[in-house]
């Protein structure tokens, strides 16, 4: 019955901001950032969130033109609180962030400290991970200057950044316990029940890396092996994004192929080849689950191991096999020793024996040589004189120090 006696909120609301434009024009923008508020309050009440925003984003700039900072991360903080219900996380984390500036440069310190928390945690719920952990660099900077503890919002921020991009492991007790201390506007309850349950599904997700096989301590280098990575989710996920950590001393020879259809555990092959001998790591494995309304960093294990040295493999030749001389006379043995195997070999001590109608007739019986590398030659000449008539033997044999591998080979004079 009364209905025309009463306003339109929009009419009013554009009222509103031709009166903040006339005070402008007079030179109050305190008074003008008061009307673009009244007007921002009055399209929330009518849903007309863009128009809200966009009001009390004004309410922020005149206060600003009359240098209070406090007002102005107040009207910063509505207008956030309006993006956040409309789901638009990432600008309203932006807002957030500007807030906290404007109360820091007032030396309201806690209040700053819950608008970054609240920022961090906007751009949490846009996935916007790495604007996130930047973020909170810059707020731990600004906490020593806190006389007293954080505000809870705050400690939430921190430690869901630490779960969801660092892969922290943190217990569901601890967890639990932070987020019920956490209090927050109604707008802003939405934004953070959806950073909290992606946190829970965080906690109960596993990233393993295992052998694929028999666990070893000790593996061999340049042979492959295989690792298994497997996630466990409560939720369907699929992984769309991975990065690994190897030492130096390992390559990734064959990558996981990872499925777009969504699965609640899933495993693959991964294959690894280690290039050089010592300690070797695999690990963590990162990688990015997402999911209905879900998505999340995760961290596995690492896979710590030693890489033994390749063996080596000594291939000994003589040349001639066979050879005839006179009575007093040298015969010369020509002799090469090659490394066949994929690692190096030390120590090798080479000697040679001789039957009773021979004698070396320059240089010594032994010969030491202190390192072939794989696919080296060494070439060298052994000189005897006969001494007896008959048919005689040289033999000549090298052994790997490192291994203790014995190569042999002999070669028949023939004295007449």
């Amino acid at each position: 019955m009364f209905k025309f006696l009463k306003s339109d909120p929009t009419k009013k609301a554009k009222k509103y901001v031709e009166k903040a434009l006339f005070e402008i024009e007079e030179g109050f923008p305190q008074y003008a950032s008061v009307e673009f508020e009244k007007a921002a309050r009055l399209f929330l009440e009518k849903d007309e969130i863009d128009f809200a925003v966009k009001y009390f984003r004004e309410a922020s700039y005149t206060a600003l033109e009359s240098n209070d900072h406090t007002r102005c991360a107040e009207m910063k903080a509505l207008a956030a609180e309006c993006l956040i219900m409309e789901g638009r996380y990432d600008e309203g984390g932006g807002l957030y962030s500007e807030s906290s500036d404007h109360l820091y440069r007032e030396k309201k310190l806690r209040a700053s400290n819950r608008s970054i928390g609240m920022a961090v945690i906007g751009y949490l719920g846009a996935r916007n991970y790495d604007t996130a952990t930047n973020l909170l660099k810059k707020a731990e900077k600004r906490v020593g200057e806190l006389s007293g503890k954080t505000d809870p919002i705050y400690d939430l921020a921190e430690l869901c950044v630490e779960i969801l991009c660092e892969g922290a492991d943190v217990s569901k007790e601890s967890f639990e316990k932070v987020a019920r201390t956490a209090k927050t506007t109604a707008p802003e309850h939405s934004l953070v029940e959806f950073v909290v349950g992606s946190v829970r599904l965080a906690l109960d997700t596993e990233v393993t890396l295992s052998w694929a096989g028999q666990e070893m301590n000790e593996v061999p280098v340049k042979t492959p092996i295989e690792l298994e990575l497997q996630f466990k989710c409560p939720t369907q996920v699929r992984i769309i994004d991975h990065r690994v950590s190897l030492s130096n001393s390992v390559i990734i020879k064959r990558e996981p192929e990872f499925s777009s259809s969504p699965s609640k555990n899933e495993s693959w092959l991964i294959e690894f080849i280690p290039v050089l001998s010592g300690s070797g790591t695999i690990g963590p494995y990162t990688v990015t689950l997402e999911g209905d309304k879900v998505l999340l960093h995760k961290h596995s294990n690492k896979v710590e191991f030693m890489i033994a040295r390749a063996p080596s493999d000594l291939d000994l030749k003589v040349s001639p096999e066979r050879v005839s001389c006179s009575l007093g006379d040298e015969a010369i043995i020509e002799v090469n020793l090659k490394n066949v195997g994929d690692g190096p070999a030390d120590s090798i001590v080479i000697t040679t024996n001789l039957s009773e109608g021979l004698e070396i007739s320059l240089g010594n019986k032994e010969k030491a040589i202190h390192f072939l590398g794989s696919g080296e030659t060494m070439h060298f000449q052994i000189f005897v004189r006969a001494i007896k008539q008959g048919e005689e033997l040289v033999t000549v044999q090298a052994v790997d120090g490192r291994i203790g591998q014995e190569v042999a080979k002999t070669a028949l004079v023939r004295v007449g």
